[in-house]
């Protein structure tokens, strides 16, 4: 697991390591990512869906799916109520998407098992994190953009295998898809917060931007001590990180387009960036890494998170 600078919490949030916490009905939240998988109740099957998860012959979670049916309506209000008071914009959904996936994590650190709306809201969420993701990391579209069509989701899901993963495809039908992408554009009556989301999305964007100004620095040598090179190297990293090392050459400033107002955090950051050429270049930026981590860290502190659990064993 890849430890963010000084908080366990965030790390066990950020990283992998909370795909193996289990919720009410002792499935995990990560699911076949998960390695308690074999755990929890399987049903699986193959279905027919009119688009290109059809020719991978590949199944759908059904038992995962059933969470989502059952908590279907309140996920959708939840969504579009999250920071109903502020622009309805691309960067309100994504911030939308991210904190719907961080929220399980969260409760695990707060209640040991999660609720079963929060396991589905999770598992709704975590793709269109994702892609929104890339979408701004690329430059596709603007964070100050308004929501893009449910047509332009329909172009990109069918241009890249977004609904496809290794061993599963997505088991949502293409409209429930769409009701979801409806729900984190559009805005709700009832406003609510989840405050610990500016931080954690905060970490998130510093560990992506180190990420990507070790990516320019590290060459054939694996230097360990280094938290931004293990950051870039790591074979399960942030999901930021990865969404950030996936689009061809981009450095350490394409994490600001994840804003249309980047933090202070992220600004002090970016402003403090070592010349490349700096023989030790990757010894600032992970100075600047700690450095700047550092309020958003303490914020997330202050929420009285407990301790991550220990990896399961096997």
């Amino acid at each position: 697991m890849i430890e963010a600078p000084v908080n366990a919490q965030a790390a066990w949030i950020l990283g992998p390591a909370h795909l193996d916490a289990l919720d009410v009905d002792g499935r995990p939240l990560g699911e076949r990512a998960s390695a308690r998988y074999e755990e929890a109740e399987r049903r699986e099957k193959v279905r027919s869906f009119g688009d290109a998860r059809d020719a991978t012959g590949l199944p759908c979670n059904h038992a995962a799916f059933a969470q989502l049916r059952g908590a279907w309506t309140e996920i959708l209000a939840w969504l579009r109520d999250l920071d109903a008071d502020r622009p309805a914009t691309v960067q309100r959904m994504h911030r939308r998407a991210f904190a719907a996936v961080t929220q399980a994590p969260l409760l695990a650190l707060r209640q040991g098992r999660v609720s079963v709306f929060s396991a589905a809201l999770f598992k709704t969420a975590l793709g269109f994190s994702d892609l929104l993701a890339r979408l701004l990391l690329e430059g596709r579209v603007d964070a100050a953009d308004p929501p893009p069509s449910v047509e332009a989701l329909d172009a990109w899901l069918d241009a890249e295998p977004w609904l496809v993963g290794e061993r599963q495809v997505c088991a949502g039908s293409r409209e429930q898809i769409r009701a979801a992408w409806r729900a984190l554009a559009e805005t709700g009556r009832s406003p609510h917060a989840e405050p610990d989301v500016d931080a954690l999305l905060e970490v998130a964007a510093l560990q992506a931007a180190a990420a990507g100004a070790a990516r320019a620095l590290v060459r054939e040598v694996r230097p360990d001590d280094s938290l931004s090179a293990r950051l870039y190297l790591a074979e399960a990293p942030p999901r930021l990180v990865r969404s950030l090392l996936q689009v061809e050459g981009a450095g350490p400033v394409h994490a600001a387009l994840l804003f249309a107002d980047p933090p202070p955090s992220l600004r002090a950051f970016l402003a403090a960036l070592p010349d490349p050429a700096d023989p030790m270049a990757l010894t600032a930026v992970d100075a600047a890494l700690v450095a700047c981590s550092a309020d958003p860290l303490a914020r997330l502190t202050r929420s009285g998170l407990r301790a991550p659990p220990p990896p399961p064993v096997g």
